[in-house]
């Protein structure tokens, strides 16, 4: 059986190893500074004040993060090779955990016209704790390493390679199933509750219309993700009934994957409002702004602790005056 070129990267210089390093830590850094610059344009504008605009910004704070182990590029080190393979499963697997959140808040909007911002907390919980147990199983089997030009799960032997689909491959092929059927079902959904909108007086109209706005800020993340998910697992499907792996395949797995903060940020800049407020100028008048108001505040407050500390120096001054009176 011809071994495979892909599990030989870490042992030979070949230019296609090298060709796919290079892709993931260039498209790993695009989508890391896209991330952190959707995550201040939320900070700045104070878009957080919203729940929808909230649960967008946790995507991206995890797409932020998740794009720091493809920037890492290919490690030698045995243990920071481990750590690389752990912050790809922890942080892919908390992007899909807001995606979720996300899918399931639209849902609930479009069917019962309310959201799950009460349930805010258990989200936290559920995204940022759940992904630590998933991706530390590997380390059972001391399953994390070089696998290809990078370091994730091995595929060395059965066990291995068992691990990669229960980790990782099998959930999210369900979950993308789940995702397209929900998003379609909200399509449709939408689609008739519009028609059946007609003749509602101007106030349910406005209510409606707020509504699916709403709506439509959230629907196109979980799409993003799923198109996102079809290379990585198209090209596990061929890895899985081919010896050879196919470099056409791995290399559009290289640009895609690491692009969800990307294309977030991007999709976030679509809408008319938000690229007026992406605009140099538009960004420089509002930290003018935050900083007057900052100044500001920091006065107001200088003020009221001078007048405190007055007003405490007054009463020391009195106090033995008072003692002798009495």
């Amino acid at each position: 059986m011809a071994q495979d070129w892909l599990s030989e990267c870490p042992n030979q210089k070949d230019s296609r190893c090298e060709t796919l390093t290079i892709i993931r830590v260039l498209f790993g850094s695009f989508s890391f500074v896209l991330s952190l610059f959707m995550i201040f344009v939320i900070w700045l504008f104070k878009k957080y004040m919203f729940f929808s605009q909230r649960l967008i910004l946790y995507l991206s704070i995890a797409a932020l993060c998740d794009s720091v182990p493809y920037m890492m590029g290919s490690i030698e080190n045995s243990y920071g090779c481990k750590f690389q393979g752990f912050m790809m499963t922890y942080f892919d697997w908390t992007c899909v955990g807001w995606v979720s959140v996300i899918s399931l808040n639209m849902y609930r909007l479009v069917k019962e016209e309310i959201s799950y911002e009460s349930s805010e907390s258990l989200f936290h919980l559920a995204c940022w704790f759940l992904p630590g147990i998933i991706a530390g199983v590997p380390f059972i089997w001391d399953a994390y390493g070089h696998s290809g030009p990078w370091c994730w799960i091995k595929g060395d032997n059965k066990l291995q390679q068992t691990l990669r689909f229960l980790v990782w491959y099998g959930p999210v092929l369900v979950i993308v199933i789940l995702l397209t059927c929900l998003m379609i079902y909200l399509r449709v959904h939408t689609k008739r509750q519009n028609r059946s909108y007609a003749g509602y007086n101007p106030e349910e109209e406005s209510a409606k219309s707020r509504k699916w706005r709403e709506v439509r800020i959230l629907f196109m993340y979980p799409i993003v993700f799923i198109a996102i998910s079809v290379f990585p697992l198209i090209t596990r499907i061929q890895m899985a009934l081919n010896e050879q792996s196919s470099f056409p395949l791995v290399l559009m797995t290289s640009i895609t994957a690491p692009l969800l903060g990307a294309v977030n940020t991007l999709l976030y800049s679509c809408s008319a409002d938000m690229r007026q407020q992406m605009r140099p100028s538009f960004i420089w008048e509002e930290l003018k702004h935050r900083k007057r108001q900052t100044l500001a505040e920091t006065y107001n407050f200088a003020e009221e602790n001078s007048a405190a500390e007055s007003y405490l120096i007054a009463r020391e001054e009195e106090g033995p005056e008072l003692e002798d009176d009495s």
